[in-house]
């Protein structure tokens, strides 16, 4: 009798840890609503003054130009923010639905299709509810920019527990420092790009699309205006970059057989040297903000992996007495 009664408590102690493992999903949902919930002046306000100040603070070039080409700059900016801010926000979701799924699956297949799948859903419920909201809209196009963002989730998620294999089967080889040196190229290239950004088609492209009245100048006006974002582009190009040498000195660090300790210091500083270095050789004068993006990327992705290690390591304890 009692051991029944102990089975019957231990059910209901499982059931209860599942439904609680769903509430950071939940919450975080909550706020993804919240979002969509204002109106397009609001949101589009709200997007553009963030902008605004993150550019004056990060960009000198941006702090060097007139006030209508840094009205261009953000116009032209404020797109890929807000769309890069869809990502972040299903990027997240994803990680909290993926470590709930781990309560009602094993396999991390399985796990990563369950989450594809609840993220696709909430998604298009999110653009539904964004059509009965005055100035807003739900479109097909944003459901694939916010299930890009679960994409590189789930990819980060794979690299993370690739890695943790390679750690766990004693594989580590000279291509370890692979990631750190495809970032660092990246950064090099973003750094030292020898041509004008202006000439770029895609450059153009996104001018003509998303800055109000760049078709009505005169070509000699377009080129001057384009001439003026050139720097503030390389500016942006070039902290994204850093960000990303900062995760790839993490993924090495890793691979390498790194212990987290070390880790915790070897990676924002190497990372922070390399970024902040390639700027003070190219000349960008973002170096200090370059050397800090790399840093923050090194300090971001050690917190993800952490997370994912304890996460297993939790999820394998759990999976010795049953399924999860």
């Amino acid at each position: 009798m009692r051991g029944r009664k102990g089975s019957v408590q231990g059910n209901g102690m499982k059931r209860l840890g599942t439904i609680f493992s769903w509430l950071p999903a939940l919450l975080w949902y909550r706020v993804i609503w919240g979002f969509s919930a204002q109106t397009a002046a609001v949101s589009g306000d709200l997007s553009d003054r963030l902008l605004w100040r993150l550019m004056d603070a990060l960009s000198p070039a941006f702090g060097a130009v007139d006030t209508a080409t840094q009205n261009a700059a953000v116009e032209l900016l404020s797109y890929f923010e807000r769309k890069a801010a869809h990502m972040f926000l299903y990027f997240v979701l994803a990680l909290l639905v993926y470590f709930a799924a781990a309560r009602l699956a094993r396999e991390k297949n399985l796990k990563m299709v369950l989450t594809l799948l609840a993220c696709a859903a909430l998604a298009g419920l999110d653009e539904l509810h964004q059509r009965y909201v005055p100035g807003r809209s739900g479109q097909l196009k944003d459901v694939a920019i916010d299930l890009a963002g679960v994409g590189a989730a789930l990819l980060l998620l794979g690299v993370i527990f690739w890695i943790d294999r390679c750690r766990t089967g004693g594989r580590k080889r000279s291509w370890a420092w692979i990631p750190a040196a495809l970032c660092v190229v990246l950064a090099a290239l973003a750094a030292f790009y020898p041509g004008d950004l202006t000439g770029l088609p895609p450059f153009a492209w996104a001018a003509e699309r998303f800055i109000p009245g760049f078709t009505e100048l005169d070509p000699g006006g377009q080129a001057e205006l384009l001439a003026g974002l050139a720097p503030i582009l390389r500016e942006v190009l070039y902290l994204a970059c850093c960000a990303l040498v900062g995760c790839g000195a993490v993924m090495t660090a890793s691979l390498a057989g790194l212990s987290l300790p070390r880790s915790l210091w070897a990676c924002p500083a190497a990372g922070g040297l390399l970024g902040g270095g390639l700027a003070v050789l190219s000349g960008i004068p973002a170096a200090g903000w370059g050397l800090g993006f790399a840093a923050l990327g090194a300090l971001g992705a050690l917190a993800l992996w952490l997370a994912c290690l304890i996460w297993t390591v939790w999820a394998g304890q759990n999976n010795k007495t049953g399924p999860a």
